[in-house]
């Protein structure tokens, strides 16, 4: 089910719930996407300090211990360097207070989607918010 317009993309996934990261995990590595997991906020600010050209998306859950998604975004709004100051951060919630895009967009956040995440979801959120790769085959009309 690899896509290859969107095979190679890299993806942190932040996700505090281990089977529901195991679940995105793999329909990620099966659409062909790379993708690296943090168990919470935090993880994904240092991991995103640590290899700031690493990710084309993040797809933030927003409850989380340690630190929230919601208090993640706003750390990674506020780095110096860019990326990952400006990369796509998509909210994976489902919560449905935040399934509102005015309330996403004030958090600082480029989206959202409700779990459970489809993998048809997840490619449409790849392909809106990650820049084409430039070594894919393209298709002109």
């Amino acid at each position: 089910m690899s896509n290859s317009r969107n095979s190679g993309k890299k993806i942190l996934m932040v996700e505090d719930d281990p089977f529901t990261r195991y679940m995105m995990h793999e329909i990620a590595e099966t659409l062909g996407l790379h993708v690296e997991t943090a168990a919470d906020g935090a993880e994904s600010t240092r991991i995103l300090q640590d290899r700031p050209d690493d990710f084309d998306l993040v797809l933030m859950d927003l409850h989380m211990p340690v630190m929230s998604g919601i208090d993640a975004v706003f750390a990674i709004r506020t780095m110096s360097d860019n990326p990952p100051r400006d990369l796509p951060i998509i909210a994976i919630t489902s919560d449905v207070a935040y399934h509102n895009l005015d309330v996403i967009e004030r958090i600082g956040m480029n989206g959202y989607a409700s779990k459970p995440i489809s993998p048809g979801k997840l490619l449409d959120i790849v392909s809106q918010h990650c820049s084409p790769d430039p070594s894919a085959p393209q298709k002109f009309m």
